[in-house]
């Protein structure tokens, strides 16, 4: 056999091994692809929250809730305590006024007027468990009214529904007295919304 055919095959087969090559896909490149697209996917969406912060959007229940009613003090015929509420629960959010009445007797049945909410702008408090919010109660000394028409009662103490819950607690306060009769013009309690925290030391 001369030299040009035996060159010849010898460059055929160079030619074969070179197209094998480039068409068949080497695993290494695709498995470095595969490990990027993961590593920018896992990394695309950090986590940016402040600490001691919450993104809860559950609405706090009464059942995780211990309800208080902190300190007050007295001044010009009214008496302003705060009523405490602290989350026991996971975390979960509070917004608006809580329902406040007196209550009285075996069943608890409600004495006078409920507690009007004095308008003011109203915060959403998100609450971690241990946290606390509370709101500022209005007790007006109800023998400073006509007793005819206001007809004052002793009361047990206090039913208090946190906000957007139907599930009351009842604080005992002693000497408490409400105004068995609807006085027009004239609120025995007012409340406040909740606030961050327990209200002044």
């Amino acid at each position: 056999m001369s030299r040009k055919p035996m060159a010849a095959l010898a460059m055929c087969a160079l030619l074969a091994a070179a197209c094998g090559t480039a068409g068949t896909p080497s695993a290494t490149p695709s498995t470095t692809t595969a490990s990027t697209i993961g590593t920018t996917a896992a990394t695309s969406t950090p986590d940016t929250s402040a600490p001691g912060t919450t993104t809860a959007t559950v609405q706090c229940r009464t059942e995780a809730l211990r309800v208080t009613l902190g300190q007050g003090d007295g001044a010009a015929g009214h008496y302003y305590a705060p009523i405490v509420f602290t989350n026991t629960g996971h975390a979960c959010t509070m917004t608006g006024y809580p329902g406040v009445s007196y209550y009285a007797g075996a069943d608890q049945h409600q004495v006078g007027d409920a507690a009007a909410r004095e308008p003011e702008q109203v915060p959403t408090i998100a609450l971690r468990t241990g946290e606390s919010a509370y709101a500022w109660l209005n007790q007006v000394n109800v023998d400073n009214y006509d007793p005819a028409a206001c007809q004052p009662q002793a009361a047990a103490g206090l039913r208090v529904y946190p906000p957007d819950n139907t599930a009351p607690v009842v604080l005992p306060e002693p000497n408490a007295r409400g105004c068995a009769r609807h006085l027009a013009g004239q609120q025995q309690l007012t409340v406040r919304a909740v606030r961050a925290g327990i209200g002044p030391n």
